[in-house]
């Protein structure tokens, strides 16, 4: 039965959307709230307002203009926040740089933005100066940390500035911000070729972060922020958004599955946004008895896992919501809090349209699986397109729509179902199988900690399946008990012929799997073949 997605709070007028709306908001009904934490400062929203026009004062110092793009390698902590402010508020574009980049994929993020200015940490100098030479376009590093002596490493074709250098002087007035200014130029994991760089406007991040898409971060909220900052589902989809209801923001170094219920207690944190695999890492964790003492009560959690009735009954969530899009297009469908169920990504979000095309283009029939294309009501709320790649921006853009890469159905609710990413699905003897059903399913295993899903070449011209598994450490996992315990929960024809158990997956740092690489390794000397096993599927 189709039903209609719940009612949500409304977003404010195309022409408020930019991050001087939200300090205008908070300076004049919360200014001594505490905004932004981490483990070691805090600052209200008066003082990290403060605190970034003095950064500010400092970048017009050194001759950063207005819409000039500015590099940033930093971890996570106070710090990043205030800077990215320093950025936002002052209609400069931020670069976030994944903390992970080194050698030809920083050099093409610090090329292709054509930033003539960098804030690093002081950890990454070594990694700058291994590709100083390639550099095109870069003039001034700051440096973050460290002292004289990582400011001494910074090699000598750039002017060296240390992050207390840009604090010293007058503090800059906040810009004339409009809807259309570009915010943010924000980098894709690059799992598959180079990392494309998409133009993002201030009204793109403020609707893309409202409280709207998830129905979380009030003013009695305190959002814990475990993800990286340099990606958007960190810095926007928790941060920001806490920024717009009014909320507190925790910044965690980084995600900890073994201390992440303590550190909601820690910081009586109401609301979180998790990843990928996170919850299921959550589940493997040996049961405590604290394990439901905590305040953390709501979850955006992308995807929603199929054990999450589990999840919750365990550690005590009782509200979900959901989300479907990309760094591209925002948020194209969403399920508010409360409303978010295993299977579902949610209904498609006001202000956006939707078809679901098969390989030529053309509207599947409803329930039928296909390619999502989208594309905006309002101007500027999705990407400008990809910052020097032209090429790329049209092959997005195809037919005037943009091409998300994801596979998905619209269920008889009228929410989406995610079945797979386009490059992901596998054919295999006439079958199309889902490589996110499967995965799914093997991440039940009492014994696995997470796996990945891949094609390999087949004899019979089309693909076999391949199943890479992480296990428990100590607890052994046979291939035959693998493939018995799949049996009667997937279609014959989407059981791996192939099983491979490794130590762990390759990841970009936002914990999405490199799938390429698993492809490209293939059937290697360990993979176990059930075909040559003799190891029959009962169908």
């Amino acid at each position: 039965m189709f039903t209609q997605p719940p009612v949500v709070q409304p977003l404010p007028p195309l022409a408020d959307r930019h991050f001087g709306t939200v300090f205008k908001t908070a300076l004049a009904h919360y200014p001594d709230k505490i905004a932004i934490r981490d483990p070691e400062r805090c600052l209200s929203y008066a003082g990290l307002y403060e605190n970034a026009l003095q950064l500010a004062g400092g970048l017009t110092r050194l001759g950063v203009e207005r819409q000039q793009a500015v590099l940033m390698m930093l971890d996570n902590h106070v710090d990043f926040v205030v800077f990215w402010c320093a950025l936002s508020l002052t209609a400069r574009i931020e670069v976030p740089v994944n903390t992970a980049y080194k050698g030809a994929s920083l050099a093409h993020q610090a090329n292709n933005s054509r930033a003539r200015t960098m804030v690093i940490e002081a950890a990454y100098i070594e990694r700058l100066s291994d590709v100083a030479g390639e550099l095109e376009f870069l003039e001034t590093v700051i440096v973050r940390g460290g002292g004289a002596i990582a400011r001494a490493a910074v090699p000598k074709q750039f002017r060296v500035l240390t992050w207390e250098d840009l604090a010293v002087g007058a503090p800059d007035a906040p810009a004339d911000l409009h809807p259309s200014d570009v915010m943010a130029i924000l980098y894709t994991s690059g799992t598959t070729g180079p990392s494309k760089g998409s133009v993002n406007s201030h009204a793109h991040g403020y609707t893309y972060a409202h409280p709207s898409n998830f129905g979380a971060a009030g003013p009695n909220d305190v959002t814990l922020v475990p993800l990286p900052l340099f990606h958007m589902g960190g810095q926007w989809a928790a941060v920001y958004n806490a920024f717009i209801g009014g909320a507190t923001a925790v910044v965690l170094p980084r995600f900890s599955a073994s201390s992440f219920w303590e550190q909601a207690r820690e910081y009586g944190a109401t609301y979180c946004f998790l990843l990928g695999a996170m919850t299921h890492f959550l589940l493997r964790q040996p049961v405590r008895l604290g394990d439901r003492d905590h305040p953390l009560k709501n979850m955006l959690l992308v995807p929603i896992p199929a054990e999450i009735e589990e999840f919750k009954a365990r550690f005590g969530v009782e509200n979900l919501a959901a989300a479907f899009g990309a760094t591209e297009s925002g948020v194209i469908a969403h399920a508010p809090l409360g409303t978010g169920v295993a299977g579902r990504v949610g209904w498609l979000r006001k202000g956006v349209e939707a078809i679901i095309v098969d390989e030529f283009g053309m509207e599947v029939a409803p329930g039928e699986t296909g390619e999502m294309w989208a594309r905006a009501r309002e101007p500027w709320t999705m990407t400008n397109g990809y910052f020097g790649m032209p090429e790329a921006t049209a092959a997005a853009w195809q037919n005037l729509w943009f091409h998300t890469g994801d596979a998905v159905r619209l269920a008889d609710d009228g929410q989406y179902v995610f079945v797979d990413r386009v490059k992901d699905a596998i054919r295999r003897r006439g079958e199309n199988v889902s490589s996110f059903e499967v995965e799914r399913e093997i991440n039940t295993h009492p014994a696995v900690v997470e796996c990945a899903i891949v094609a390999v070449p087949s004899e019979y011209v089309e693909d076999e399946i391949k199943a890479c598994v992480v296990c428990k450490e100590g607890i052994e996992l046979t291939p035959e008990a693998l493939l018995t315990f799949l049996m009667p929960r997937l279609p014959h024809f989407a059981v791996p012929r192939y099983v491979e158990f490794l130590r762990s997956l390759p990841k970009t740092p936002t914990e999405k799997v490199r799938k390429t690489e698993l492809r490209k390794a293939g059937v290697t000397a360990i993979t176990w073949d059930r075909e040559a096993a003799g190891f029959t599927v009962v169908h």
